[in-house]
């Protein structure tokens, strides 16, 4: 079911995954990265496999300089101990200068977070939606780039020209980034990376790896070991 806050949300997983879908597109928020939803943004949280980590709400009006759409970033080692911090203190202490000292620290080193190109935009145009629900549900669709083109009512030209500057990348790159969200559901649940590289499409595991290493800078192993 979808939701709202009157302020902003950030949360950190210290272990688990969040899948969030709103009308802007969709990101999956793995172990240290760091989900960022704004004031009144609509939007549905899932997840997945047993969840530990932090979250903070931030006022509507301390919010300048963070993203206007939901996103995911890269955590700055800084966070989790200053939340963890921020979260001793009592409500009748929030108002002191220490308090809010530590706190536009806290602020100060999300706004210079990095948004990481994890999230998977939606396009504006009907059939580039189409396109995009099919790579992010089914993301093994073995079709190319003309096959659906073709299938959405485009021709392969104008998928070309329009999808990037939609969505700020290739079909190729947002197919791969698809893929590799997916994953994530997978082997949180224990599945082997075999069965994972194979179910959402990637033609052998070494690439799979490949790919997962390049993006999350780890194995798949490696990483949920971590």
């Amino acid at each position: 079911d979808s939701q709202q806050h009157r302020s902003g949300q950030l949360y950190c997983l210290k272990q688990g995954l969040m899948v969030v879908q709103c009308e802007a597109g969709l990101f999956v928020s793995p172990p240290r990265f760091v989900g960022w939803i704004p004031p009144l943004a609509e939007h549905a949280v899932a997840g997945r496999g047993p969840i530990e980590g932090w979250t903070v709400f931030i006022k509507a009006e301390a919010v300048q300089g963070l993203p206007s759409q939901p996103a995911l970033l890269a955590g700055s080692p800084l966070l989790a101990p200053l939340a963890e911090r921020l979260a001793q203190w009592q409500p009748e202490a929030w108002r002191t200068p220490e308090y809010v000292r530590m706190s536009q620290v806290f602020l100060d080193e999300v706004r210079q977070a990095p948004v990481q190109g994890l999230s998977l935009p939606m396009p504006e145009d009907r059939r580039l939606r189409a396109i995009a629900r099919v790579l992010i549900e089914q993301p093994a669709d073995p079709r190319s780039a003309s096959q659906l083109a073709r299938w959405a009512g485009l021709s392969a030209r104008s998928l070309t020209r329009h999808w990037a500057a939609s969505v700020g990348m290739s079909l190729a790159k947002y197919r791969q980034v698809a893929r590799l969200l997916k994953s994530l559901d997978g082997l949180s649940q224990g599945q082997d990376v075999q069965q994972v590289a194979w179910s959402v499409g990637f033609e052998s595991v070494s690439a799979y790896i490949h790919a997962f290493k390049g993006t999350f800078g780890f194995t798949p192993g490696k990483y949920f070991a971590r």
